[in-house]
Parts: structure tokens; sequence; C-alpha cells
């Protein structure tokens, strides 16, 4: 008798199933796990592309804050930190260092925070380190381990002198106006490592040339010049027809031109702004010339004086300051100054903030001024009068008491931002 095959149970069609449905289900869990992998490496991307964003924003919030306060003496490089965090740092030190709160959301809240997204709102930490690029450590590269936290030595580029500087140099030793900045930023786990050489920006200052006051007098009746503006000119706020506005001998020739510009419109030699970068300038020198109290020395590319109202100053030196090639500028907000005998090579400005128009620069006789003198508002100038003698100024020009010289205004210059030297970014191995 033939068997039935639609009746069989020998269960062969029940196999073949089995064998299907586990293949189709290796196949989804094969995908499954494509997928998720796939995923976890779009995380993996988006967070380092997150840290990286965030090491370059902490770079050039480092850079700013250089722009802001530059370590340009060993006294800034003693404030400034070995490394900048994301912990906020001390008050003394805090204009040295990025704000936390302005990058990662993180350390601060997505309001006040450039990177705010989902990555950087939790698990982020980065780290800042500045280093000057002189020294046979550095070489002109950056050298990252113990080599760029060794001492360096060197010769400073703007003085010429030697230096040393006990490692880690946190400061512009080498005067070259660079320093490298070195920014580390981990997000959730993903860590980045950034380094740029950066540059303080030199900046060229407008200022009045020649001879600027509210009045002023002649001490001295002798036939002589005395402020000799030859190539400028003298300009005075007060009016012409007031007596005491010009008192000079112009018979005499005591003032060149012999003409005097009466000009009450005149406004101040500076603005708040550039005031601001003069007295950065100052307190960033190496060594600073940034003085509270009257100053030893007014030598000084740029000596400001940030004395209370009513202060006199004197020259107690009688001494030369700085020379016909490298002229300065001499700044006093407030307070006048009285009895300078000495030789100065550049600018002096006063900026009368206290608005007296009395005496606020007198230039007692056989003092000299090579460059040229400023007094915002009514402020008078009194000079006395020089020798009769070839001009420490200019030898071919004879001796006066002020004498303009063209190249004090021609090297005025502060600083303005701190930008990237061209070439000289780089990442770093993560660690």
């Amino acid at each position: 008798m033939t068997e039935n095959r639609s009746h069989n149970e020998d269960g062969g069609l029940l196999v073949t199933s089995i064998i299907v449905l586990t293949s189709m289900l290796t196949i989804t869990l094969a995908s499954f796990a494509l997928v998720d992998t796939g995923q976890q490496r779009t995380l993996d991307q988006r967070q380092r592309e997150t840290a990286l964003n965030l090491t370059e924003g902490v770079l050039y919030s480092q850079g700013f804050a250089l722009a802001q306060k530059w370590p340009g003496n060993a006294t800034a490089g003693g404030l400034m930190p070995t490394t900048c965090t994301q912990v906020p740092p001390a008050a003394e030190v805090a204009r040295f260092c990025p704000t936390p709160s302005t990058l990662a959301a993180a350390n601060g809240s997505p309001a006040t925070a450039n990177f705010a997204n989902v990555d950087a709102q939790t698990d982020v930490t980065w780290t800042t380190r500045v280093r000057d690029n002189g020294g046979p450590n550095l070489a002109g590269s950056y050298v990252s381990g113990a080599a760029s936290e060794a001492t360096q030595s060197g010769t400073n580029v703007r003085t010429g002198l030697t230096y040393t500087c006990a490692g880690p140099c946190k400061w512009d030793a080498n005067g070259d106006r660079q320093l490298w900045v070195q920014a580390r930023a981990v997000v959730r786990g993903k860590p980045r490592n950034l380094v740029a050489l950066l540059k303080r920006e030199h900046f060229a200052e407008s200022f009045p040339r020649g001879v600027v006051a509210g009045s002023f007098e002649t001490s001295n009746q002798g036939n002589k010049t005395i402020i000799d503006s030859s190539g400028s000119q003298v300009v005075v706020r007060c009016s012409s027809t007031d007596p005491n506005c010009s008192v000079y001998d112009k018979s005499k020739d005591q003032v060149l031109p012999s003409t005097v510009v009466n000009d009450p419109t005149l406004l101040e030699a500076m603005t708040v702004t550039q005031l601001a970068r003069f007295k950065n300038a100052a307190q960033t020198a190496n060594p600073p010339t940034y003085y509270t109290s009257c100053p030893p020395t007014y030598t000084g590319t740029v000596v400001y004086v940030d004395v209370p109202l009513g202060t006199v100053c004197s020259d107690v030196n009688n001494g030369v300051y700085n020379s016909r090639y490298e002229p300065g500028i001499v700044i006093m907000p407030r307070g006048r100054m009285d009895n300078i005998k000495g030789l100065y090579f550049g600018i002096i400005y006063l900026r009368n903030e206290q608005n007296s128009s009395g005496p606020i620069l007198t230039l007692a006789a056989n003092s000299q001024v090579c460059g040229g003198v400023a007094i915002d508002g009514p402020g008078r100038l009194v000079a006395g009068q020089a020798s009769n003698t070839a001009s420490d100024c200019d030898p071919s020009r004879t001796r006066s008491t002020i004498m303009f010289q063209d190249n004090a205004y021609n090297s005025l210059a502060t600083f303005g931002t701190t930008g990237l030297v061209q070439n000289t970014w780089r990442e770093l191995p993560p660690s």
C-alpha cells in the first residue's frame, strides 16, 4: 500500500522554518548591532567635534585675556597661573585667564555660555597654559612636556639685554610680543589638545603734535628761543584777547613759529580708550613703568603717573631720560609737574583732570624737552630759558627749552588685540 505523504509527521517543514527564522533573527540582530555601532560612532564623532570647538574657543578666550592683561614683565609673570582651568580663578589673577562661564554650559549656564549644546552641558573640563617662545628649550616652536616647563634664557629683542626666566616661563621674557598658548578640553571623556603662537598687536597712536596748553608763559625775558615748535605749531585754548593767554616776547623769537594758534574748541589730547591702552602698556612694560606716586625716573617708553589730585611731582634727579632714538611719553592724568630740570626725550602729557587754570607744567631754566608737550583743559605751561648752546635734541639747531621732534610722535604706540601667528596653530596628542 502506498503511504499518504500529506499525513507524514517526520517534521521536515518545522526544521526548515526554524532555520529560516534563525537566519532572519541573526540578520536582524546584526543589523541592530551595525545601527547601534553607527550611532555610537556618530555620538563619539559629535562629542569629539564639540571638544575641538570648545578647545579652540578656550584658546582664543585665553588670547583675549592676554590682550587685556599681557604678562610683559616678571611681576605679571608671577601672577599668571601655571595653568588656567574651568574652575573660576582667584580675583587677583582672574584677568589672566579665560572666563569659565562664557565657555561651556557645564561651567556656567546655557544663557551665558557660547558652547551650550547637549554635549557641553555636563562632564566638561579644560586647561590652558601660557609659555614664552624664547630660550633654547623652545627654539621657536612649541615643545610639550618637561622642555616647555624648563628655565629659559636668551636675549631680549627689544632691549638687547640677556635674560633668564625661571621655569615655567609664563611671561614675554624675550620681548618679542609673542607667547605660546596651549589649550586642552575634555568633553564626555573625549580630549582635544591644541597649541598656537599668539602675538600682541602693535597699535600706532595719534596725538596732537607740537605744544598744546590752555595758556602759557615764558619765565625769562632773554633774547633766546624758549619754545621751538618748527615743523608744528603752538596751540592754546585761551582767548587771544586775554592778556595772560600767551605771555612771551615776540620780538626776541622766544616762540617759533612766532604765530600762536588760539583754539578754545580744542579737545583733549587723548580719548579715554587711548588712555586705558597707555595705562595697560605701562603696567605690562618690562620693567613696569606704572606709578601711583611720583616716579623715581621718567625713563620708559610709557611712564604712567597715576597720582591723586593735588600731587606735585618734580625732577629729583635732574637726569637724562630716554634718548633721541628711543623717545617715550610721560602721562599724568591728575596733579602737576613742577621744577622739571632734566633732559627728556619724548612727550609730556598732563591731562589736568582737576581742570585747573594754574601752572600744570613748569620747566625750570636749562631743562629740555625734545619732542612735545600737551596739557588738557585750561592748564598753564610755564617754560624757563635754556642755555644758548647747541641743542641736545638736534645739534644743528640752537638749544631751546621745548624743541619739537617728529620722531617722538612717529614712535608713539600702544598695543591692541592678540592675534594668531600664521601657520602656528596645530593639534597635539590628546594626553
